[in-house]
């Protein structure tokens, strides 16, 4: 029979084991596996706990060789749903593109378990212009943006507010509620001498299951505008299957004609696919003009293009224009 000293060391012994045990189980639920590369759409990291509003991976050479950051933002109506944006460092200096810059190039559906980030197939925006860009009078082309002919100067990407110091390491899934990159740069004329046209800064926040885009341009010499695109969005046909400026009332579905639809002087737009569950809500203000600024959607094959506009005005030598972009996606 055992003695009542033996059943104490006993049961102390049981105890230990149970606490290392469980130490060594929590220690492997904080270990983060990464498995994703541009192209893959999966990413694998083990968390417990809720979920965060957003989480940011970061490589530094995830695109081409460049900065590529993968930024998750939950949706506010399927906390397992998150959208996933791709900002990417484009550089290519030859003279008939000469851009080195960041953008949003694409978002994409996501759903995590906790443990991976993975890819519904779902794109949310589609590769081309996702903030601001204008056209010059004479020019054959628009000048910024996807369209090129731009040069950052400075650029910072922060964390809940936090500055980003180290752009050479690479990090994973890093939980926050927000991520922000801010960039000044150079915008050029449609000339082999690369004129320096005007100064732009962007400021671009993603958080709260969407974006938000200011783009403030400032004249270096008086700028003859022929278009000035102040909002651009390249929304999915993922998304974008009917639209309506006015809370569903007379709604209008997309046939992909290439022709522009919900034309108007507007400044909210909604779209939304009822087979994928998906939807996006855009809003835009102008510090100009904002009353007579044209929105509409390009119905094109790939995508339906938002923009807001407005046209013929010269932006005077040293004269600053700002324009303001919202989009928030959800799921239905």
């Amino acid at each position: 029979m055992k003695t009542s000293k033996q059943i104490f060391l006993i049961s102390i012994n049981i105890f230990i084991v149970f606490l290392v045990s469980s130490c060594a189980k929590n220690k492997n639920h904080e270990t983060q596996s990464y498995t994703s590369q541009e192209g893959t759409d999966v990413e694998t990291n083990t968390l417990t706990g809720e979920f965060k509003k957003c989480y940011v991976t970061f490589d530094p050479v995830g695109h081409k060789g460049n900065h590529l950051f993968k930024v998750y933002t939950q949706s506010s109506t399927k906390p397992e749903y998150y959208w996933g944006f791709s900002i990417v460092r484009e550089k290519d200096l030859s003279d008939d593109v000469y851009s080195d810059q960041y953008r949003i190039i694409y978002c994409k559906e996501f759903t995590f378990s906790g443990r991976e980030m993975l890819s519904t197939g779902s794109t949310l925006l589609h590769y081309g212009e996702s903030e601001f860009t204008y056209k010059r009078l004479g020019a054959s082309e628009p000048t910024g943006g996807f369209h090129g002919r731009e040069k950052f100067t400075e650029i910072s990407f922060l964390i809940d507010g936090n500055l980003i110091n180290d752009s050479t390491t690479e990090f994973k899934m890093r939980g926050c509620k927000s991520f922000t990159f801010m960039q000044k740069s150079i915008m050029y004329r449609e000339d082999n001498a690369h004129t320096e046209d005007a100064t732009h800064l962007k400021t671009t926040k993603i958080s709260d299951g969407g974006y938000f885009t200011k783009n403030t341009i400032t004249a270096k010499d008086m700028i003859p505008m022929n278009t000035c695109f102040g909002s651009i969005a390249s929304v999915s046909i993922d998304v974008a299957k009917q639209g309506s400026v006015d809370n569903q009332e007379n709604t209008v579905r997309f046939n992909q004609n290439g022709k522009r639809k919900l034309e108007g002087y507007n400044d909210v737009l909604f779209v939304w696919n009822d087979t994928k569950k998906l939807s996006a809500n855009i809003e835009s203000k102008f510090s100009i003009y904002n009353k007579y600024a044209t929105q509409y959607i390009s119905d094109t094959k790939d995508y339906k293009k938002y923009y807001r506009y407005f046209q013929n005005i010269n932006l005077n030598k040293g004269q600053s224009w700002s324009f303001e972009t919202k989009v928030i996606f959800d799921k239905l």
